[in-house]
């Protein structure tokens, strides 16, 4: 009945969480231990589901590092870095067939709660931000005003797959909502011919969308930079939809909270599995980049728990 009350009680305050501003981790985080609370009650399913719960998200882990270590060795030859992703996707792979046999130990083992405590943690993240994102992912509840369209590299000095899909998706959004205006964000890295922005206003105006309609801010040289630089084209009454990529929008819908920008985000599908799982592994490291105080502190609190 305890954990009935207690999952019952993060879900209602994830809900509300939700309601006031879905913007954050803990619209993915409290639902989501909530419902973990309740399967404690079940035991064969708590089993089932914590496998689940921590095997998935070590395999999305396991897939990246050993993709990632392959490419650089077949690339760029014999390498430490190379080598370290590709140990360490074997040792995260080694890890999910060894789960049932830990389970039993890791009341009585030292080492194994440790490995519990670190695997689980970083799970959990991981299934969070992942539900962070799809509740993010949401469909628009507002008629936006202004549509900000987040930049992405340029291929070959012109617009790439990623970026491709990010403006197509904001340009068949400024169709539904033709008198919203874009804003089309991006500078210019060190290796491309022009701001991205500049490129990303060529391909909408090739598109059909009229001169005066569009934005431009080519100063941004990041995530974060992107929404501050942005921020100077957004009014206060103005309603924001923020397109990017589906593994990109939880970060980018952060930074726009934090910069006060008050809008809603729309995802666009990223096709390529292995490329999605890349970006969104390094998607949660930025993520624990910006709390890095808090991430942390929540790793060393889990294994204290674990240890009592």
């Amino acid at each position: 009945m305890v954990t009935l009350l207690i999952g019952a009680g993060l879900i209602i305050l994830g809900i509300v969480v939700i309601a006031h501003d879905r913007r954050t981790l803990l619209s993915g985080l409290l639902p989501f231990l909530g419902l973990l609370t309740w399967l404690t009650g079940l035991t064969p399913v708590w089993l089932a589901s914590t496998l689940f719960v921590i095997v998935l998200p070590l395999g999305i882990l396991d897939e990246v590092l050993t993709h990632d270590g392959y490419w650089l060795l077949s690339r760029y030859g014999t390498s430490a870095k190379g080598y370290f992703f590709l140990v360490g996707g074997f040792l995260v792979m080694v890890f999910a067939p060894l789960f049932p046999v830990l389970w039993l130990l890791w009341r009585s083992v030292l080492i194994v709660k440790l490995m519990f405590a670190i695997y689980g943690y970083v799970a959990v993240l991981i299934d969070a931000y992942l539900l962070a994102t799809v509740i993010n992912a949401l469909p628009l509840t507002i008629k936006p005003t202004k549509i900000l369209i987040l930049g992405a590299g340029l291929i070959k000095g012109g617009v790439g797959p990623v970026l491709r899909r990010r403006l197509l998706g904001g340009l068949a959004l400024c169709q539904r909502f033709p008198k919203a205006e874009l804003i089309m964000s991006g500078g210019q890295g060190d290796d491309e011919p022009e701001p991205e922005a500049v490129a990303m206003h060529r391909f909408a105006r090739q598109k059909g969308v009229p001169k005066s309609a569009i934005r431009l801010e080519t100063n941004s040289t990041n995530t974060a930079t992107n929404l501050s630089e942005a921020k100077r084209f957004i009014n206060s009454g103005d309603r924001v939809v923020l397109v990017t990529s589906d593994y990109h929008l939880l970060r980018s819908l952060l930074y726009a909270r934090r910069q006060g920008v008050n809008c809603q985000g729309l995802a666009v599908h990223t096709p390529h599995f292995t490329f999605t799982c890349n970006a969104f592994i390094r998607e949660l490291g930025a993520y624990t980049i910006i709390h890095r105080y808090l991430t942390p502190l929540g790793l060393v609190l889990v294994i204290i728990l674990c240890l009592i």
